[in-house]
């Protein structure tokens, strides 16, 4: 996105305030989202557990300690015994650190990683897997698999360590975490998608993994609503490029028409593709829009 060059970026602290904060969200999601964030989904699979789930023909590769000998007795044919057990539900937040982010009046990234902590602590706290991916135009420095409010802190600073770079390239992020998570789970894609490449067939690939997605669009009052005129030499942070304009009425209103378009087009995408999706402004405080979200009664849908 072409903007006017930007201001240094504000540091990223997680106080004490902020940490009392999430946590009350963390109270208000066990009552409100029960069982949605929670560790206890249950599942038919092979393994060990005191409650029986079916049984299905024994195939070579498989365990054969589970095998049904007492039915193999009476039917002279293997089968194999599969039990309910207690899997953790993954949760997956691919948070957007391209150049484009590194700006706002309320700095974009540093919003989006102060929802991410708030989303990943959830997660964590009730010992769900959590993998968070920052992307540009790759997954960069990833943590998956983070579980429990032990490793909270760490997850807090490595998150103050996330620096804004490059492009936002989403289809080959998605197309290598689709190829590296095979689990079905839940997965919250945090970005403003600039991507000129588009993001439709980035998301498709979320789909077709059959993950529950949920799009956070993240968006500033400096992009809905600039406060500009005049001559100005605007410059794409993502590529670099300026180009010297003469901003009119006429011109910010085309360019009003174009930013809702992009808005609602994401939506409507979503919400036609069973994607939760909603307007993340950053100028609503992060606690509030994950609150809301909540009392939506999904993760972000």
């Amino acid at each position: 996105m072409a903007s006017p060059l930007t201001t240094n970026r504000p540091a990223l602290e997680f106080d004490a305030d902020f940490l009392q904060r999430i946590e009350v969200l963390n109270v208000i999601a066990k009552k409100i989202v029960a069982g949605l964030l929670r560790a206890d989904r249950k599942t038919a699979k092979k393994g060990v557990s005191a409650e029986f789930a079916d049984h299905r023909p024994y195939v070579a590769g498989d365990d054969p300690r589970y095998v049904d000998w007492h039915l193999f007795g009476r039917l002279e044919e293997v089968f194999l015994k599969l039990y309910r057990e207690e899997e953790n539900l993954h949760l997956t937040l691919l948070v957007d650190t391209s150049e484009s982010m590194n700006r706002g009046h309320q700095h974009k990234l540093n919003w989006a990683l102060q929802v991410t902590a708030a989303l990943a602590y959830i997660g964590m706290s009730n010992m769900d897997a959590v993998n968070i991916l920052p992307f540009g135009g790759r997954i960069g420095d990833a943590r998956w698999g983070i579980k429990g409010k032990a490793k909270v802190f760490k997850m807090l600073e490595y998150l103050k360590t996330l620096e804004p770079s490059g492009e936002t390239a989403m289809a080959p992020v998605l197309r290598e975490f689709v190829a590296r998570e095979r689990r079905r789970g839940v997965v919250i894609v945090i970005s403003d998608f600039y991507d000129l490449d588009g993001y439709q067939q980035a998301l498709k690939y979320l789909r077709y993994q059959r993950h529950d997605v949920y799009v956070l669009h993240v968006m500033d009052q400096e992009e809905e609503e600039p406060d500009l005129r005049g001559d100005l030499r605007l410059v794409d942070s993502e590529q670099e490029r300026f180009k010297e304009i003469n901003i009119t009425d006429g011109l910010l209103s085309r360019y009003k028409v174009a930013f809702e378009k992009l808005a609602t087009d994401v939506e409507r995408f979503s919400i036609r593709n069973e994607m939760g999706y909603v307007r993340a402004r950053t100028g609503i405080a992060f606690d509030e829009l994950v609150l809301g979200i909540l009392r939506r009664g999904g993760v972000v849908g």
